[in-house]
């Protein structure tokens, strides 16, 4: 926000549906898919273009599409590259979506629930020009999804943070304990040394049996 008051992402939207996978993005398949509104079905997936239908698409690139009651005809609503983020007077945020032609504009309202499941509705066509449409979901609230440490994350932050205490506790003992210096204030000094070596070692002799002859490092003839 621009007063500082935090953040609102709808990327995380996505985290929300398990019924929509990475296959379905890679399809262009919307995450809110024919949500029924005043008698129309609209699509919407944030920051990620969709395309519909997918066998012959009329909603290219889109951000927000349109399907009559028949489902025959599909008006795109908005694009992904034409979008802007604006806060009336009153605080709330809404976003203002163009289509490529620039002559269909939707405004689609982001309403705070922390408790509510995910909703696309609204009022649907104003007129021929301007729809309105309403985003309710606890991602519309300001840090209310935001992404957190993945499991990897957390590890490599343990991982380093254990091993930057052990080289200062070992340092530090070294210091007190032998009054060591130089090199020999590392703990384990010889092993961290001969690290390189073995990793070396160790790539060569995964490696070798791919390799033959070519492993310039061997050490043992061929029987």
């Amino acid at each position: 926000m621009s007063d500082g008051s935090g953040v609102i992402d709808l990327s995380t939207i996505l985290d929300r549906h398990p019924d929509k996978t990475i296959d379905d993005l890679v399809l262009n398949e919307p995450v809110f898919q024919d949500e029924k509104i005043h008698g129309s079905y609209y699509s919407f997936t944030p920051c990620i273009p969709f395309n519909e239908p997918l066998s012959k698409p009329v909603c290219k690139e889109a951000a927000l599409c349109k399907k009559s009651a028949d489902n025959k005809t599909y008006t795109q609503l908005g694009d992904q590259t034409n979008v802007q983020f604006v806060t009336s007077v009153n605080g709330r945020v809404h976003m203002e979506f163009t289509n490529t032609a620039g002559n269909i504009s939707t405004s689609l309202n982001l309403i705070c629930n922390a408790s509510a499941q995910d909703t696309l509705a609204g009022k649907g066509m104003v007129n021929a020009t301007l729809y309105d449409l309403d985003l309710v979901s606890p991602c519309c609230c300001v840090n209310g999804c935001l992404p957190g440490l993945s499991a990897g994350s957390i590890l490599l932050i343990i991982f380093f943070s254990v091993l930057v205490c052990y080289f200062i506790a070992g340092v530090l003992y070294n210091k007190v304990v032998f009054d060591a210096r130089g090199t020999a204030l590392l703990p384990n000094y010889d092993f961290w040394a001969s690290l390189p070596g073995l990793i070396k070692d160790g790539y060569f002799f995964f490696l070798s049996p791919c390799l033959g002859d070519q492993v310039g490092s061997r050490k043992y003839e061929r029987l």
